[in-house]
């Protein structure tokens, strides 16, 4: 359980204390009873208040097991490759990629994308083939028309079964698999408003393009930059949909000197 969780929990602890003391001053009961419950209030904020400044941080901290075995990935099936490197590169923000098509409004669940440069704005984006070599409606859509929106979801479990549901092959537009209509994801908090500028093969006989995205405009819950990061629907391991790292953290600055 994450420390996050425990707070939360914590504070509905508190919040149930504070609404049972009052029914029971409300009813007459005793002092007595009151008191105990006043006494589990206490303590409880003192737990809460040690894990907000991050006293406890070390109770929560995961154990690991150090590398000591060597794989060659040449070895390994596909699916076991693939479990590995989305274990070990991971979390990956998944974004909903919506073009438009020849089928209409067309969304894909993708996590094989990243940021390379901050000024110009560029992202990347690997997009694969499926089991028949059929090229992605996403990729087939952005030769077309060169566009794209990257749609970020809220961390809610709404928003994890919409994207299994996007996932899923269809002839026409996936939003119809959706209560919503689009063509924006009503759970979306940031949306990325791009234009692809280079598509080229990957090396190494990969099926998948490698395709490069200008970021033009966003659209954000507000004008203040996310300094901690927004709280966005990622992917953990291979099929794992997650909220986004929000925890313990340590701000690393060394980088700017």
């Amino acid at each position: 359980m994450s420390k996050i969780a425990i707070m939360d929990f914590l504070r509905r602890c508190i919040e149930y204390s504070d609404d049972s003391m009052s029914r029971k001053r409300e009813r007459g009961d005793s002092q007595e009873l009151i008191a105990e419950w006043q006494a589990y209030r206490d303590y409880t904020q003192y737990a809460l208040d040690e894990l907000e400044k991050g006293d406890l941080d070390h109770w929560i901290e995961s154990p690991f097991s150090p590398a000591e075995n060597e794989l060659e990935l040449d070895e390994l099936d596909h699916l076991t490759r693939a479990t590995w490197l989305s274990g070990i590169l991971s979390p990956r923000p998944l974004a909903l990629v919506s073009t438009t098509g020849e089928n209409g409004e067309n969304i894909a669940p993708i996590t094989s994308l990243t940021v390379v440069s901050n000024t110009p704005p560029l992202i990347v984006m690997s997009l694969s083939q499926n089991r028949n070599g059929t090229l992605r409606d996403t990729y087939l859509n952005l030769k077309e028309n060169g566009e794209c929106n990257l749609q970020f979801l809220a961390a809610t479990e709404d928003a994890a079964k919409d994207v299994d549901l996007a996932g899923t092959p269809c002839e026409d537009s996936e939003w119809g698999l959706l209560e919503s209509d689009g063509p924006i994801h009503p759970l979306a908090v940031a949306i990325l408003k791009c234009k692809m500028i280079e598509d080229r093969e990957l090396p190494d006989g990969a099926v998948a393009r490698l395709v490069t995205l200008r970021v033009e405009a966003m659209t954000v819950s507000s004008y203040l930059p996310p300094e901690e990061g927004l709280n966005v629907l990622c992917q953990h391991g291979l099929d794992r949909l997650t909220p986004s790292p929000n925890d313990w953290g340590y701000i690393a600055t060394r980088h700017r000197s």
